[in-house]
């Protein structure tokens, strides 16, 4: 008895962990579409959809495998239908985990603006075509749904999500981190270092606990808890990072307006109208002065009177200034 009490408490604790990484990804979307909606930025979108079809991958070969063995099992169904239930869903779930991981790998090259090549675009999807229609073809030999044979079995999915994983997410955190060495600004370059970080520790969780998964199901509610839940805390970062550190494209209409605006608030004369938008460009003093052919020190010296009319401390302060003007 005492056992069977211990047995429920242990599936309503894993169905309450179930639940509220459900939330937890619902909420990354949310927030995530919010911040696409409201900063123009490439690789937002990209990241947006990236967590939308990783989430539906879980919800559909992770939780949905998992959730249809256990209803299927109290019921006492036969376990060649049990399945060929799971291997249904699992075949449902492919299709959005290839989605997901070319928008990862789109989003590791976005952050720098530099497009994916159309021949790469081209061959990743006609692989994974060839090897979704294999996998369908050859794996699921479907007769009727009680015969239904999974010919992949548990080891060789884990292994071959694994390998997948570590090459998606090696290739695209590694070029991040290539390409991060070339950011000037230092807040951008830790925001960036952060990320990678994050999803490294994401990705290096996700594989051991699936491996350890066979050997207790702690190890596979873990798995699904990263998939799901572990995306919100860079979600949450970014809608934090953004409003602070975020530059409008001064080639907008409303950019201009805005520092019509300061110019006529703060008293900004004609040259440190002209250096505002280079700095929110965020050229250097010596990329300004190259620019308006003046000399370094009269950059600097107009950058501290603009600085000093507006009362802020840093060109970040100055281009919030100008975001924040209704």
């Amino acid at each position: 008895m005492q056992f069977e009490y211990e047995f429920i408490m242990s599936i309503q604790l894993q169905f309450l962990i179930l639940i509220l990484s459900l939330i937890s990804g619902v909420i990354t979307i949310f927030l995530a579409h919010r911040m696409m909606r409201k900063f123009p930025l490439p690789y937002l979108s990209s990241y947006f959809y990236f967590l939308v079809f990783i989430i539906i991958f879980s919800i559909y070969s992770v939780i949905g495998s998992q959730s249809i063995q256990k209803i299927l099992s109290n019921h006492q169904t036969g376990p060649e239908t049990i399945q060929s239930a799971k291997a249904v869903l699992i075949a449902l779930g492919i299709p959005f985990l290839i989605l997901a991981l070319y928008m990862f790998i789109r989003l590791s090259r976005e952050l720098f603006k530099i497009e994916l090549p159309r021949l790469f675009v081209a061959i990743y999807f006609l692989l994974f075509a060839i090897s979704f229609a294999g996998y369908t073809l050859m794996n699921l030999e479907i007769v009727s749904l009680e015969t239904i044979n999974f010919f992949m079995d548990s080891r060789q999915l884990t292994w071959s999500f694994t390998g997948l994983t570590f090459v998606v997410f090696g290739y695209s955190l590694i070029f991040i981190l290539i390409k991060v060495r070339s950011i000037k600004d230092l807040s951008q370059r830790q925001s960036y270092l952060w990320f990678v970080l994050w999803y490294a520790i994401i990705c290096i969780i996700s594989i051991v606990s699936l491996q350890l998964s066979q050997v207790h199901t702690v190890f596979g509610l873990i798995f699904i808890v990263v998939l799901t839940g572990f995306h919100l805390i860079p979600v949450l970062f970014l809608n934090i990072y953004l409003p602070r550190y975020y530059v409008e494209n001064i080639e907008s209409d409303s950019f201009y307006l805005r520092l019509e605006k300061v110019i006529s608030r703060f008293e900004i004369s004609k040259r440190e109208a002209e250096i505002i938008p280079l700095i929110c460009k965020g050229m250097s003093n010596q990329e300004i002065s190259d620019s308006l052919f003046i000399s370094l020190q009269t950059v600097k010296d107009h950058v501290h009177r603009i600085f000093t009319k507006t009362g802020v401390k840093n060109r970040v302060q100055l281009a919030n200034l100008l975001g924040n003007l209704p």
